[in-house]
């Protein structure tokens, strides 16, 4: 779907670049009529920004192929997948523009598949999970013992990262009572179920155009 008068004007010879084209054919044919009020010819400027107009209906995209919820918190969410018409026939295309439900929807389906030893994080400005206080990420191989942090980085995926807190130094002279048993389960507690929706929105920004 092209704005009629944008298609008038590149079939006279002045034509966008293909990935301007798909930005525009996305975009609906009132968003289209908005921005092309601001970036239509003149008889001073015949030729046409395109960057400009695609700019200014450039959207995040946030694929399907990325999400980890089913079709129930789709609906649930009120996402409905747009196809891309220009991406390659053999690729999930599909794509929602509303951040927001896409996010929330990931953050529940973490919240409901959250395994056991396992804490939801947020992501520093880095796009890096934020581990509990004194805890350790573990790059190789994690134990038993090891917890999980799960979080959703900057393109919306949820991702997962092994760590490991330290076992406290017991006090000398003293009884340590309940010990250390309770020493993964501190990293645990430390962390609470963050609004992972608020600061995925921020840090994804535009890296989806």
């Amino acid at each position: 779907n092209v704005l009629p008068a944008m298609l008038d004007h590149m079939a006279r010879g002045d034509m966008p670049n293909k990935g301007q084209l798909r930005t525009i054919a996305s975009a609906s044919l009132e968003e289209q009529k908005q921005v092309w009020k601001k970036h239509k010819p003149s008889k001073a400027d015949p030729q046409v920004s395109w960057w400009s107009v695609a700019q200014g209906l450039t959207k995040t995209r946030m694929y399907a192929r990325d999400a980890s919820f089913g079709d129930d918190l789709a609906q649930a969410y009120g996402i409905a997948w747009v196809e891309d018409l220009f991406a390659p026939a053999d690729e999930d295309s599909r794509y929602t523009t509303d951040v927001e439900a896409f996010l929330g929807a990931q953050q529940e389906w973490m919240t409901n598949n959250l395994p056991k030893k396992s804490v939801l994080v947020e992501v520093n400005g880095w796009g890096q999970p934020e581990l509990p206080k004194k805890a350790e990420r573990v790059y190789g191989k994690p134990t038993k013992s090891d917890c999980t942090a799960m979080y959703l980085d900057r393109d919306g995926k949820v991702q997962s990262v092994h760590y490991r807190v330290p076992e406290a130094k017991k006090a000398k002279g003293k009884d340590s009572g309940a010990g250390t048993d309770g020493a993964d389960d501190a990293g645990i507690a430390s962390a609470s179920r963050p609004d992972v929706t608020r600061k995925g929105i921020e840090l994804i920004g535009d890296l989806r155009t």
